[in-house]
């Protein structure tokens, strides 16, 4: 006679100190900047009346929305496992390219185009250094951004580009669908793209891959070097397309005028939980850093804080972003 043991389990394993802790560094590091942003959010509809009114929150992502493009390209280059820092100065060269030809009378899709194809150029040309030359992404797009200032310094001889012929675009950039900013309707679509095809498709698949371990990559048949000039060829792109956004924004061009885009969009990248090393990252949290990022300079605007101080509080906030990455790790 035969007997069995019926519904036996093994016995779960105690949640110990140790397990808790990892599960709440696990959270603080995933999560945390959203928790903080919700904690902001509160603090400052209880501050300031102004903060929740439907003109201020139409500013603030209507700010969120300047730097979209370029914090786009900035994700798609972090979690390939490369770093870009020459988007700044991409994006005053190509608004220049793009404003030069809309100032010689052509159509503004045009000027779009020229902008998006300087873009192209010179995400390629990172691309060539990193993939071809084997030169640090960090130090390829640090002589290249410095490149790209001296060719759009030169050619404008310091000066602005306007006038009423950038008109139609500062109209289309300013105008409005519905309740809703153009700007701020262009940058929803292109997250949403942007999820499509990091999550959606094999080209985000490998993009992926490649980040974590570019030699695994490699032995399943990727080749990891078109697919980083791809990237930064993309990268390229967004940030050309971005600068004419940001041309619209303040109706004119210069060669320094992406000069104070590198914090921002470096910030909410990191701080949305894009790895350093490659492989991690999600871009709907670059949207929620991006809008949590403007939300602090808005806030402190309100609360009447000085322009100073919010320079110590955007540092500090960089620095936390940082520190958050190694604590994924």
């Amino acid at each position: 006679m035969t007997s069995a043991v019926v519904g036996t389990e093994e016995p779960l394993e105690p949640v110990t100190r140790e397990v808790w802790r990892d599960r709440g560094r696990e959270f603080i590091s995933e999560y945390g900047f959203i928790v903080f942003f919700a904690a902001w959010v509160v603090f400052l509809a209880l501050s300031t009346p102004l903060f929740l009114t439907p003109d201020n929150l139409t500013l603030l992502v209507r700010q969120a929305s300047i730097f979209a493009f370029p914090a786009i390209g900035a994700t798609f280059v972090l979690i390939v496992g490369e770093l870009d820092i020459s988007f700044g100065a991409l994006l005053g060269l190509a608004g220049v390219a793009g404003s030069a030809v809309l100032t010689a009378g052509f159509d503004p899709i045009l000027g779009i185009l020229v902008s998006i194809g300087v873009g192209i150029l010179v995400g390629a040309a990172n691309g060539i250094l990193v993939t071809v030359a084997r030169i640090p992404s960090v130090v390829a797009t640090l002589g290249m951004m410095t490149i790209l200032t001296g060719i759009g310094l030169v050619t404008t001889h310091g000066s602005s580009l306007f006038g009423p012929e950038l008109d139609p675009l500062v109209q289309l950039v300013q105008g409005y669908v519905g309740p809703i900013p153009i700007p701020v309707l262009l940058a929803i679509v292109a997250y949403v793209l942007a999820w499509v095809v990091l999550v959606r498709t094999p080209f985000g698949i490998h993009v992926y891959l490649a980040g974590d371990n570019a030699e695994a990559a490699y032995r399943t048949g990727i080749d990891v070097d078109r697919l980083k000039l791809v990237v930064f060829a993309l990268a390229g792109a967004l940030t050309g397309f971005g600068a004419m956004i940001l041309v619209g924004r303040v109706a004119q061009s210069q060669a320094t005028l992406g000069t104070e885009a590198l914090f921002p969009v470096l910030t909410a990248v990191i701080l949305g939980g894009t790895g350093l090393q490659g492989g991690r990252g999600r871009i709907q949290n670059t949207l929620i850093a991006s809008l949590f990022l403007a939300s602090i300079v808005n806030g402190l605007i309100l609360l009447g804080v000085d322009p100073s101080a919010q320079s110590v509080v955007e540092g500090a906030i960089l620095i936390v972003a940082v520190s958050l990455d190694r604590f994924r790790r």
